[in-house]
């Protein structure tokens, strides 16, 4: 590539950034920190000092923790069986595990709501058969919107950690494993201290993103009627009240929050690194572990 070539699309690519990701985010931190005086703390401050606000941020927190470990609890078997295993139609399963990451979560929560609403399908159903009245329903979702957002939203991002365990999977050098159950090390004892850990940075990515997107996911909370969240506060805020700065500090706080659970997280879990073999020197996967099956049969 030519140096006036290499510049334009280096200026290009610092333009874009530039009018379409700093400047935002710039406005935003403007809107939160700054006033017809200058720059000021106390909307910031406010944040903290606001029920409302700190209860919305707890809700976003765990929604976003049980959402990844959700995920994770979907994802991580799911791989495992996908890179291990061989069995009929595992290549058309492997495929339809991908179907929820098609679609935005907020039209599952859709699905959701139109069978266990109020007058969903399930209410239909009961009804039909006599167990519930024709004018008895339940709210199904109405004391339950946490676990409801928790459940769709982890439903609907697990392929992202999916593909990242199975990539971390298909890395794995198989002379590790084999190393550690010719020492003894087998089942679940070796998925636990050989092969968890060396999956750890490529899941560490995965639920990095899985995490971060619920914390400030709107449209399923939205579609739940769940409006004890911090993006959901924002949203509202942003749309009713012309002028008000809380909802720009909200999304000042939850940036710094976002930065900050990135940050702890890739000290505690996305910190270490394994010397490994590269792949192509092996033979893994699925072919490799029923290799391995026959061998200690014999």
């Amino acid at each position: 590539m030519s140096k006036p070539v290499a510049a334009f699309v280096y200026l290009f690519t610092i333009t874009f950034f530039g009018a379409f990701f700093l400047w935002p985010i710039w406005q935003v931190v403007q809107g939160g920190f700054f006033d017809s005086e200058g720059f000021t703390m106390s909307y910031f401050v406010e944040v903290f000092r606001n029920p409302i606000y700190l209860e919305g941020l707890r809700n976003s927190f765990g929604i976003a923790v049980f959402s990844t470990l959700g995920a994770m609890l979907i994802a991580v078997p799911l791989a495992f069986i996908a890179d291990r295993y061989e069995f009929p139609g595992r290549k058309l399963l492997m495929g339809l595990i991908l179907l929820p990451i098609m679609l935005p979560p907020f039209v599952g929560a859709i699905g959701v709501r139109q069978i266990l609403g109020q007058y969903g399908a399930l209410n239909a159903f009961l009804q039909k058969f006599g167990i519930l009245s024709p004018e008895q329903t339940i709210d199904w979702l109405g004391q339950g919107q946490f676990w409801g957002v928790v459940i769709v939203t982890a439903l609907s991002l697990y392929p992202i950690l999916y593909l990242n365990a199975v990539a971390s999977l298909a890395n794995i050098d198989p002379a590790m494993e084999e190393a550690a159950e010719n020492l003894g090390c087998r089942g679940w004892k070796r998925f636990f201290k050989i092969t968890l850990p060396l999956m750890r940075p490529g899941l560490f990515a995965g639920a990095t993103i899985v995490f971060i997107w619920a914390f400030t996911e709107l449209g399923v909370p939205l579609i739940f009627d769940y409006n004890r969240l911090t993006s959901v506060q924002i949203f509202f805020g942003i749309k009713d009240i012309g002028g008000n700065p809380f909802p720009f500090a909200l999304v000042c706080v939850m940036l710094l929050f976002s930065i900050l659970f990135y940050a702890i997280g890739k000290g505690l879990f996305g910190r270490n690194t394994f010397a490994m073999m590269a792949k192509a020197s092996h033979a893994g996967g699925a072919k490799n572990q029923a290799c391995s099956d026959r061998l200690s049969a014999c």
